[in-house]
This record gives C-alpha cells, structure tokens and sequence, in this order.
C-alpha cells in the first residue's frame, strides 16, 4: 500500500507540472488541438500505470529501537512483542484492517487492578487460577474498546478518506446519469429532413457515420450525448424553430465535430479522473480549461468547413446559451460552451484564423511526450542498496525454506511473457585449445594403429580405419576452418545465439523464435496468430512452438511459410522429448517440471529443482558486500568412477527472493574437492524487481575448457594422442580455464500477462503440410486422409562391408572379370550417365573448353596412379553402345576398363546394389580386401562445400578472389582443388594395408 500511495504522489506531481507548463506555454501556442492534447495527457497520467520506476533517494535507512518505558511494568505473561501478524499488517498498507480484526480479539479485556490485585510490600501474591469472564459489557463500552483498540495510522485515514471521497463521486454522477436518461425517453428522432443534412456535414468532415440526431422539449443546450450507450445528438425542439437553415447547419456542425474529434470519450474520462482525484484541484481546472478548448476546438472546424457562415455560426451561440436559464451539469455530455467565454468566442470566430488540425511535427512532438511521461514514475525512497537484516542472523534457513522461497518468488508471476536474447563469445583459450586438437589430430593420422588406444583398449582395424580416415580427417577439416583469422576475429568478438519470445503458466508454454537470429529488427512478439492465416501472413521465416494440456494433441510446432508446400511446416505431437531444442533459459521456479523434457544441467531451475533431501545448507559467506547463504547439491556416484560425484554449489540471497547469485559446477572427489576445476558457472549480473517479485534479466554462463600448462606443452606426439583419445593412464589431470561465455538478456517482460486459447492452440494455416509424431504419418491441414507414404528405396551399400558383385552385361575388352580378380589392389569404381550420347564433335566453344579442361584433369590423375596398384573400373548404364564407349575414351585420351551394367527395373543391377537407387555418375573407392572405404555416404557426412574451402586453403586459392577471374581461369582453379580432392582420398585407402 505504500508503493499505492508513492504512485498516486508522483502521477499526480508530475501531472500538475505538466498543467502549469500548459498553462505558461498558452500564450504562445496558438493552434487549440495542440493544448487539448496536452491537457488530456494531464488526466491519463492520473490513471496510467508506469512502466519505469526510477527511485529517487530522499530518505536514509533508519533503525527502529522499541520505545523504553521503565515506568511501566508488563504484567507476567503478557505478550511483549508484537506478533507476525501484525508486523506483517504493520509493514503493509492494511494496517486499519489487521487492526480491526485485532480489536475484535480484544473486546473481551481484563478489569483494571483493585487493590487487592496489588501485593503489599513483605507480602508474597500467590497465583490465583484464570477465570474467563463472560460478562458482556454495554454497547458504549464496547464500541468504545473497538475504537481504543484500532490502531490508526495516517495511510490508513487518508485511505478511507479517499475511498469515501470516491465513492460518493462516483454514486453522484450515476444518479445524475439515470436522471438524464429518463429525460431522454422523451427524446423523439428528428424528421427524415434533418438527418439527412446531418449526414451530408458528417461526410463533409470525414464521418463514415453519424450520430442519430433526436429532439427533445425542455431548455437544455444543445449536445452530444454518450453516456454507457450510442452516441445521440440531443437538439432542443424550441431553439430550432428560432433558427434558419444556415444557423442550423453550423449547429449541427459543431456537435459533429465534437463527436469527429471524440468529445464523448473525453467525458468519460474526466468522470474517472474525478472519482479518483476528487481531492485534486487540477483535475477541476484542467477539467474547465479541457471544455474551453474543445469549444474553440470546435468552432474551427465549423469555420473550416463553413467559412462563409461565420455571422450565422456565432447567432447561434449567442440564441443557444441565451435559451439556457441557468447552467447545466450532465456528466458524459458535451454542450454548445458556457456564457463566460461566449464574448471571446465571438472575437474568434469572426475575426481570427482558427487551427483546426495538428501538423506532423507537432504530432511526432506529442507523441514524445507522451511516452516520457506516461512510463515515468520516479518514487521517492530509501536506497536499493538496503538489504533486509534477519531477525536472527545467525540462524539458516533450512533446505525447504529456500527451495520453496526461490519457488513462490517467481512462481508469482506467471503467467509470464519474455522476449530474451543469449549472446555467446569466446576467448583465446578456445582458440588454444582448438589449435591443440587440431596438432593431435594431425599426429594421430601419422600414428600406427597400435599407439591409438579409446578408453584404454587399441582399435580394431574397421574402427581406426573409420575414425583416421574419415572422422578424424573430417574434425581437421572443421578446425582448421575454425582457426582462420577471419573467423577467430569473429569467435573472439560477441554474437547473438538464440533469440526468443516466452510465455508461460507453469504448465504450458508458447514461444517464438526467429530462423535468421543475425536479422535486425526481429520482431518476436508479431501476432496475434489467430486466425490461422495470420501465421502466412506475419511469420514468413519464424519457429513458433505451443504446448498446453487442454489441446489435443499438446505439441504443436509451426516452422514458418516454405515456397514448397510438399515440404512440412508443422509438427504435432504428445512428448516434448521427440522435439529437441524446446528448452528455454528462462529461470521460473517450478516445483516439479510438468513438461516431459529434462530440464538443460546448466541453468538456476535445473540447480533448485531437485529433491530436498540432496542438498544441504553450508553457511553464511559475503560475496560482493552482500551476505549470501551457500547451499550444496550433491548427485549420486558416477558409475564407472565411483570416488567422483558431480556438485553443484549455490549461493543465494534471501533479500531478493532466494535467488541464487552465483552457481558453480564440477566434479569433486571424496574430501569434497574439485577434481579437475570448474565445468562451468553462472552469475547474476541484474535483478530487477517485476510486480514484488524479484527476477534475474542478465545472467553470465562461463564454461571452462582444457588449460595449457607447460607440461603439456612440452608433452611428446603419444602423450598429445592420449590425452585426445582419452587414454588419462600415467598423465596429471588437466586444469581447466575459462573458455566460452554466454550472457542471457531479458529484453521485455510482462509478468501477468494471458494468452488467447486460439494462439496456444496454434492452429494451421489451410493446405498446411505437417507430421504427426504420433502415428508417424504425414497429413494436410483440412483433411483427415494421411498422405501416401514414398516407398522405401533399398540401402545403400555401408562403409567397410564387403563390396557387392558386379552385375554386368559384357566387358568392354571381351573378357569376363570379377572383384576378388583385383584384390590387393585399389578399385576405383566409376559410375557413368549416358553422358555418351552426346555429341562431342558439335559442341560449342565453350563447352569444349570446359571439357577439354575436365579431360586433361581426368589424363593427370590416370597418369599419376598408372604404376601404382589402381585399378580404374567404370560401369556404364545399361544399352550403352561399346563403340560410343570407345570413342569416348579416345576422346579423353586414356582408356580404363569398363563395363555394361545388367538391366534391372528402371536401372541397372549393379548400380541398384551399390546406391540403393539408380543414381549417377559417383565414384567408390574398395581398399586391397574388396571393402567399401569410400562412398557417396561419407562425402556427404563431411559436407562437401567445407571440404571444398578446406581443400582451397592448403592450395592457397582465395575462393572470394576466384569469382573475380576471367571464367577459363576460374575452371581451372576449380578443377584444380577437384582433382586434389580426389588425390588425396585415393592417397588415404592406398595407405590402408
């Protein structure tokens, strides 16, 4: 309740400034709309809630001592210190109520002392037994105790004082309302006439739609009347048969205009500001200043639209507030102005140049006041750096309190809406350490088999051959990629990671994420996304994921729109766990985890979430100036080492809703000592206080990575293959050192705020193309038929099995050949495409170049591998002719053996074993025992666009220098790394004995 009344002090302070500066400003602000505007700020900052609190230090803290009365003894047994309750109330602004329910506890108080309850000095008061009297006392007695009891303090009078004051505003306006409105009963519709000419100045004026103009018989002023209904313009019967039809037309006029410019809202306006500031003298005379306003307001427009009719305009006035007797108050109503001003007016109106509208500079000047201060409240108070002091310091909270404490504090503010953004950066230590894998993994591929052990053991022969060849050469390929000064320029430098909008009530949630996290102005909370066309609509490249129990199925996934409607956009489902990356960083408390996702080990829910019974509370430790309670989370023993367990500590901070400050994890051995340093650990670094509630909007993850002592550095080749095989026997743990940061940003967020069931169900835009997790079956939005599934094509021969026969028509050289005729060799299995009928004596200069460029790539390689154990093999597609196969080796320069492929359904044989479908041209590669060491598979495992890159660096060829060649160059340079690419994975089976 104090926070209520700072509130009320501020709004209202900064509101009266605003009216004087309107009131000084006045005499040189000329156009009317301007002021109108200025002073309706003046009442909605009565009534707007700020979104910025900045405190304003104007009190130091104080210690209060209890008041020491020697003088007056507490009588034995009697309570001498006041009770939770009421401090709890005390501290609260209810302290008139908590003090009425402790008055009616008391209404029953004990006599005053006789003087036989008063012992005599040398005398001994024996205890006598507790007799509960059930004497009632009279009515004044009573009444009297009650008031005796109340504690009053002067928030609490001023309370009941305002609320009364608003009370007894509000029930004046209604009955003046409900008297109004039964006058209107009377009210008849206008003839047909005067409606129409009505409609005709509304249209002139910009109206869609006019208010319905009634007549009504009384000497009441002519206005525009709203009340809780439809809009009405009330015309007095009697003054119209006083008026011409020009005066009528500018009577009609100017209560139009006071309806274009939405004079009826403002009258509810002013009725709520007054109900609650009735005690507020701006209010009155912003409220007087606000109607002469819009009159002058008014009067332009008339003047605007009829310039002609200015004499006839101000006749008007003068019959309408000449036919009034006596002023009127009718709340929610806008009149024709009052007498006091009406000489002014008249001056105006035929003699001045009225501003009826707003330029766009002065509205953009408008529009920038008006955010300053309706999100501004500066409230004065003590310092932020108070911190609240337990009654008795040293006792702990116990393991229960501060889960539970953590738990309540955020769990008051779900519903919950964020947008947060997750920034990573790296340091040199990553670079480091990348650098270090990268040498032992070069150093592993020279390595025997026999000196590459995995946990100990040495590889099998498949194994090594998979790891050395392929997963080892691909993490090389993907380091040194890493390591380029162009890319350790930017790991060095901040990058935003993850980007989303959160919502959630602890059961369900709603999120958004952008694909394209690096775009700028991503707007998140774009929506609402209902009706389901609003998906296409505002979300062209944006994940958006709904989970509640209430729909059915739960999961709804929505990608975003894709040109290819054929390719899914949706998922639903039951089981969060078949979605990965549904895991939000936002920190909310929860007691149990009702989603069916583990919650990520690095995070403050997933460190204060766990059974009770696993923690245990350390002690007391000062962190920066702040004393902090260190709380210890042990889990079990891990499997294979028993003596390490993994440990989280947390230091939390009771006077900001048992937040944890700082987090800390690793794993620690029997004296409870960290074994290898830290994995990671969490800061704090902002807690903003959201509706009283406390929450963290910047949090710094810092992972921790291998350090480089000079030990290892001076380590030899095996020892370098141990550690990264992590073969630890003989070597000295590695220390860790900071490496990879995180920092997680709370850009907005709006505790309490709902969501629409349409938009947490997330329905499907129309012809919507999405997969159901349940079934496994593909469907489209409208129709309750799966879609037909594509039929499974056979595997694809895997690496390190044995290769399939060949299935073939004929051999080029007449013969018939055999796959174990070539072991102890090197195969290099080529399948072609009927690329042989082309014509390769009419191709065009260009093409022949790009050709003869391919042919001389071809003639090298054939050249390099002619003495060693190579065996070049091409299987051309069935029907291919053996001349067209002859001439297109002489063509090239080199023959190779080759062969027919056996036809088989659409493909061939051959080719069907060896893809699983018919696809061409591709190379394999089978080592001297016949086994597949090299496929289309692993090429595409490795990402062949990377080894592209990584290929260009070791040849010293500029990829972004190649597109500005001359296009003859740019082939050769392109055939260049092409042909080293092939080299080099024959070199690698040819190694392999």
């Amino acid at each position: 309740m104090d926070l209520l009344w700072k509130l009320l002090i501020s709004n209202a302070m900064i509101a009266g400034c605003l009216f004087v500066m309107v009131l000084l400003v006045r005499r040189w602000v000329k156009n009317p709309a301007v002021l109108h505007l200025l002073l309706l700020l003046v009442l909605i900052k009565l009534i707007t809630p700020a979104v910025w609190y900045p405190r304003i230090d104007l009190l130091t803290a104080k210690t209060k001592t209890a008041p020491n009365h020697p003088a007056i003894a507490s009588p034995q047994g009697a309570e001498t210190e006041s009770t939770p309750e009421s401090q709890a109330a005390a501290k609260s602004g209810l302290s008139s109520f908590a003090a009425l329910r402790k008055g009616l506890r008391k209404t029953t108080t004990a006599a005053d002392p006789t003087a036989e309850d008063i012992p005599s000095p040398g005398m001994t008061k024996q205890p006598s037994p507790m007799v509960e009297s059930f004497t009632e006392p009279a009515w004044s007695a009573r009444l009297t105790s009650y008031f005796a009891g109340l504690e009053w303090t002067w928030s609490s009078l001023l309370l009941l004082i305002w609320g009364t004051g608003t009370m007894v505003c509000f029930f004046v306006g209604a009955v003046r309302i409900i008297c109004f409105q039964r006058l209107l009963k009377q009210a008849q519709p206008a003839p047909a006439e005067l409606q129409q000419r009505a409609r005709t100045l509304g249209t002139q004026i910009g109206l869609k739609s006019v208010p319905q103009v009634d007549l009504i018989s009384g000497a009441i002023s002519p206005l525009l009347w709203a009340g809780f209904s439809r809009a009405r313009i009330i015309l007095p019967a009697q003054l119209l048969q006083e008026l011409n039809d020009a005066e009528v037309e500018t009577l009609l006029l100017h209560e139009l205009a006071h309806y274009r410019r939405g004079d009826h809202w403002v009258r509810l306006l002013e009725l709520l500001t007054t109900g609650l500031y009735w005690w507020y003298p701006v209010v009155w005379w912003g409220r007087r200043e606000i109607r002469v306003i819009e009159e002058t307001c008014c009067d332009a427009w008339v003047i605007w639209t009829e310039p002609d009719k200015r004499r006839a305009y101000a006749e008007v006035l003068v019959k309408a507030t000449g036919f009034v007797s006596q002023a009127q108050c009718i709340p929610a109503a806008t009149g024709m102005g009052t007498q006091r001003i009406l000489e002014q007016r008249l001056t105006s109106i035929m003699c001045d140049s009225l501003k009826h509208r707003i330029s766009r500079r002065g509205k953009f000047l408008l529009v920038t006041v008006a955010l300053l201060l309706l999100s501004l409240a500066p409230l004065p108070g003590t310092s932020q750096a108070e911190t609240k002091v337990a009654e008795k310091p040293n006792q702990l909270p116990s393991v229960e309190e501060i889960l539970g404490g953590y738990r309540n504090n955020l769990q008051r503010l779900l519903p919950l809406g964020m947008t947060y953004r997750i920034m990573a950066q790296e340091n040199m230590n990553c670079i480091t350490r990348d650098r270090l894998i990268l040498e032992a993994l070069r150093n592993i591929q020279k390595a025997d088999r026999s000196e590459i052990k995995i946990d100990g053991k040495i590889m099998s022969e498949d194994e090594y051959q998979m790891r050395v060849t392929y997963s080892y050469s691909s993490q090389e390929m993907f380091l040194d990629s890493q390591l380029t000064p162009e890319v350790v320029q930017k790991r060095l430098s901040e990058t935003v990671v993850d980007q989303r909008y959160f919502w959630t009530d602890g059961r369900s949630f709603h999120q958004r994420r952008p694909y394209q996290l690096q775009q700028k102005n991503t707007t998140l909370e774009q929506g609402p996304v209902w009706p389901a066309e609003n998906l296409n609509e505002h979300y062209d490249a944006i994940e958006l994921i709904s989970w509640s129990n209430q729909n059915q199925p739960p999961l709804r996934r929505w990608y975003g729109r894709k040109k290819n409607n054929q390719i899914p956009q949706g998922e639903i489902g039951n089981d969060l766990k078949q979605i990965h990356n549904l895991k939000t960083t936002a920190p909310l408390g929860l007691k149990q985890f009702h989603w069916t996702e583990e919650l990520s080990e690095y995070s403050l829910d997933a460190c204060l979430t766990k059974p009770p019974h696993r923690y245990r509370v350390v002690g007391r430790e000062n962190r920066d100036g702040k004393a902090l309670i260190l709380v210890e989370y042990l889990n079990e023993p891990h499997e294979q080492s028993p003596e390490k367990r993994w440990r989280t500590r947390v230091w939390v901070d009771p006077s900001q809703g048992y937040l944890p400050l700082r987090i800390e994890w690793g794993y620690v051995d029997q004296k409870n000592q960290l074994a290898w340093g830290l994995s990671q650990h969490a800061e704090v670094l902002q807690v903003k206080q959201v509706d009283g509630s406390f929450y963290p909007t910047r949090i710094r993850f810092q992972e921790y990575t291998t350090g480089t002592p000079k030990k290892q550095e001076q380590s030899s080749q095996a020892n370098e293959i141990k550690i990264f095989t992590k073969n630890l026997e003989n070597l000295p743990a590695v220390p860790t050192v900071p490496g990879r940061s995180t920092t997680w940003d709370v850009l907005d967020i709006h505790p309490h705020q709902q969501i629409a069931p349409e938009t947490l169900a997330l329905r499907f835009p129309e012809e919507t193309v999405y997969d159901n997790k349940i079934d496994g079956r593909t469907y489209t939005t409208g129709t309750e038929q799966p879609l037909p599934e594509d039929p499974e094509p056979p595997e694809m021969v895997h690496l390190f099995s044995q290769a399939p026969p060949l299935q073939v028509t004929e051999w080029l050289d007449g013969n018939t050949h055999q796959l174990k005729d070539f072991e102890g060799k090197v195969v290099v299995l080529l399948f072609l495409e009927d690329v042989l009928n082309y014509d390769f004596s009419g191709m065009s200069p260009e093409i022949e170049k790009y050709v003869g460029e391919i042919k001389k790539m071809l003639l090298r390689l054939h050249q390099k591998y002619a003495d060693k154990e190579i065996i070049f093999l091409e299987i051309y597609p069935p029907g291919t002719s053996k001349v067209k196969i002859r001439e297109f080796h002489q063509n090239r320069g080199f023959k190779t053996l080759a062969a027919i492929d056996q036809r088989q359904a659409e493909g061939g044989a051959t080719n069907q074993k060896y893809h699983g479908i018919h696809v061409a041209p591709t190379c394999f590669l089978l080592s001297r025992k016949g086994r597949v060491v090299f496929s289309p598979e692993i090429y595409d495992s490795i990402m062949a666009e990377d080894y592209f890159q990584h290929t260009a660096r070791k040849l010293s060829i500029s990829l972004d220098e190649m597109e500005k060649l001359p296009e003859d160059e740019a082939i050769r340079q392109s055939l260049r790394i092409m042909e080293y690419i092939i080299s080099e994975q024959i070199d690698k089976v040819l190694v392999i004995q």
